[in-house]
């Protein structure tokens, strides 16, 4: 299991932050700043740059070897063990926590994306722009999409394979 912590900024002393993405985009600025404590390499601290949503957050991937940080709506799948990291999913705007199945949801405002050991699966698009209520419920998560008449259309999808009944994008 990776061990991780969330740092306020950017360590004043000892070695640099390694930046994220590797392109070096932003890298003087700080973003989401986390320390792995590795098995391989010991302790190193990740700068991970921020996306245009307000979604932030850092949680254990579902594998146990990887760590999702979430930096403002940009999702950066780290290997601690070899200091690299990929964006693996970008415009996110919550993230829901399926223990049960050992799972993370995803939300993006027009789909959602369930990530774990077994399965993955993104649905079809549910909303036009904007997604709300949603709540797990056993099986399945429900919520609600928005469609440009200005309504909400409820919806249903299976968390065992991401087909869904209703939704406000035809």
């Amino acid at each position: 299991m990776a061990i991780f912590e969330v740092l306020a900024g950017l360590p004043p002393y000892g070695p640099m932050a390694k930046p994220f993405p590797a392109s070096g985009i932003g890298s003087f600025r700080q973003g989401v700043v986390v320390r792995f404590q590795s098995e391989t390499l010991g302790a190193w601290v990740g700068n991970y740059q921020v996306g245009f949503t307000s979604c932030f957050g850092v949680h254990a991937h579902p594998n146990g070897n990887h760590v999702l940080v979430v930096a403002g709506g940009t999702v950066y799948s780290v290997e601690p063990d070899t200091q690299t990291a990929e964006i693996s999913d970008d415009g996110v705007y919550s993230v829901v926590s399926v223990r049960e199945k050992n799972a993370l949801l995803f939300e993006d405002g027009i789909s959602l994306n369930l990530m774990s050991c077994g399965t993955n699966w993104r649905t079809k698009r549910l909303s036009w722009d904007g997604i709300r209520n949603l709540c797990v419920t056993g099986e399945f998560v429900s919520g609600e999409g928005w469609h440009f008449d200005e309504s909400w259309h409820e919806f249903v999808v299976s968390l065992a394979n991401g087909s869904h009944t209703g939704g406000a994008y035809e």
